[in-house]
């Protein structure tokens, strides 16, 4: 017998109480699974969110109850959370409200319309981009144990046939996910290093936004260290920050290092501010010095950007948890340059 309404609290409740099998992935910096105690400690806040990006957890929630259908769910949550990365209580409790009358607390009914509309239209509801979709339906297709998608073929074809190329209009965002997905076969792995340096722009980046969610292996990483090198050189802005996304969730840690100290001794750093949104946003746990923090605001100094600019990168990074510290301290960091110690006044003035 399920509980009251008024004992559930949390969403993990709701969906342990109503017998449901669930599993949480995080949706924001990349895809990647997020442990059901995780998820619980945070919804309790107990812990601030590990991955936090724009003051919000991008979640993703799938859920099945086997007594009752076959059939799976799924919730995109962004939630709100407070200056310390814990979650804001408010929105998440509203939303188990409306769950808990439309579908009763064992998921016994059917929304009507009415019920229906409100919950896809809640605020805290949000639609995945498609690259990030085909990552989570890759991920989910492996931790279920599904077969992929059937455009694994085609993309699989493509990219072992550089004759194929420039049919790259035919090949979308899934089936090189779904290939991206699998690179710890062999198989897979020696196609993308193979193709890699020869493929045209469109499907190149394309390719790096799925590897971006994988822990890529050492040979594509290799490759993609030498493109990103290059295209340093050559000053190919799209290459350059796309190799660097694909380099940014590497096995090795010294392969990210490489790529952040390339990226933060080019040229490019000084005038294409993605660059530094890319270290920011993909390369959060190499920050892990003051030294580390600082060369970031100082790279973002270089460009004078705008304050409000500064403030929103300084704010993505104070909030993850592992980087906070060195954050902080960088606000206190005796070298630092005018420009530096002028966004830092107005972020601190403006607080």
């Amino acid at each position: 017998m399920v509980g009251n309404v008024e004992h559930i609290n949390t969403l993990s409740e709701f969906l342990s109480k109503s017998q449901s099998q669930y599993r949480v992935f995080d949706m924001g910096r990349r895809v990647q699974k997020l442990s059901s105690d995780t998820f619980a400690d945070f919804e309790d806040a107990k812990v601030p969110y590990p991955y936090p990006l724009q003051q919000h957890a991008w979640i993703a929630i799938l859920f099945w109850n086997k007594q009752q259908s076959n059939q799976h769910y799924i919730w995109f949550l962004k939630l709100p959370l407070d200056e310390r990365g814990l979650l804001e209580q408010a929105s998440r409790s509203q939303f188990l409200e409306l769950v808990i009358s439309a579908l009763g607390k064992s998921m016994e009914k059917q929304p009507n319309k009415e019920q229906q509309s409100a919950l896809d239209h809640n605020p805290i509801i949000f639609k995945p981009s498609e690259q990030k979709l085909a990552a989570f339906n890759s991920l989910v297709g492996q931790t279920m144990k599904r077969p992929a998608s059937t455009y694994m073929t085609d993309a699989f074809d493509y990219l072992k046939d550089q004759n194929n190329f420039p049919q790259w209009q035919d090949i979308g965002y899934q089936g090189l996910s779904d290939i991206a997905s699998r690179i710890d076969d062999p198989m897979f792995s020696q196609v993308i290093v193979d193709a890699l340096p020869k493929l045209p722009s469109q499907t190149f980046c394309a390719l790096c936004c799925c590897l971006e969610h994988n822990q890529i292996n050492t040979p594509i990483a290799n490759v993609l260290l030498a493109i990103l090198k290059s295209s340093i050189a050559d000053g190919d802005i799209s290459r350059t920050i796309h190799s660097a996304r694909a380099l940014s969730h590497a096995k090795g840690v010294g392969f990210q290092q490489q790529a952040v100290a390339a990226l933060l001794a080019s040229d490019l750093i000084k005038r294409e501010v993605d660059i530094v949104v890319i270290i920011a946003a993909r390369y959060w746990q190499t920050i892990d010095s003051i030294d580390c923090a600082v060369a970031v605001l100082e790279a973002l100094s270089t460009l004078n950007v705008d304050q409000d600019i500064f403030n929103q990168v300084f704010s993505d990074l104070v909030a993850v948890p592992s980087v906070r510290i060195h954050m902080l301290s960088a606000l206190r960091y005796p070298q630092r340059s005018e420009a530096l110690a002028g966004h830092i006044a107005s972020l601190i003035a403006g607080q």
